[in-house]
């Protein structure tokens, strides 16, 4: 049996983003105040993760909202812009956006969070950004 040296100390390098790769990441963060959170992202990219509330409806148990995500990567950093549901009920949050500063300009993203702790305001989940046009 042949056994792969992938991973080996030295040997491995990472494959280069083709325009069909998505970035993948995760993030954690809570409120340090009033509309905005902070915290890390990991996966594709690892660094800083500030949120930046710009519009919220609330009407309702699913509020409408609008953020900024401020990606703090060295030559990766980058911001997107997001809309989409924050459900009160179930802390659940799905975004959708484009990135509008910095690295990968232009790409779309994509976002689901989950509310982990109340009292802290503190969410974890993933940001997907595809490169590519979507079809």
């Amino acid at each position: 049996m042949l056994v792969p040296l992938t991973g080996i100390v030295g040997l491995q390098t990472w494959p280069a983003l083709s325009a069909n790769d998505p970035v993948r990441l995760t993030f954690d963060k809570a409120a340090v105040a009033a509309g905005a959170w902070e915290g890390t992202i990991s996966g594709d990219i690892e660094g800083t993760l500030q949120t930046v509330l710009l519009t919220v409806d609330e009407t309702g148990p699913i509020w409408h909202v609008t953020f900024d995500r401020i990606i703090g990567s060295g030559d990766r950093s980058f911001t997107a812009r997001l809309d989409g549901v924050l459900n009160r009920q179930t802390g659940a949050v799905v975004m959708d956006g484009t990135v509008t500063e910095g690295y990968l300009l232009g790409a779309r993203v994509h976002e689901t969070g989950q509310l982990a702790d109340a009292a802290t305001s503190r969410f974890t989940g993933s940001i997907t950004v595809f490169l590519a046009a979507q079809g």
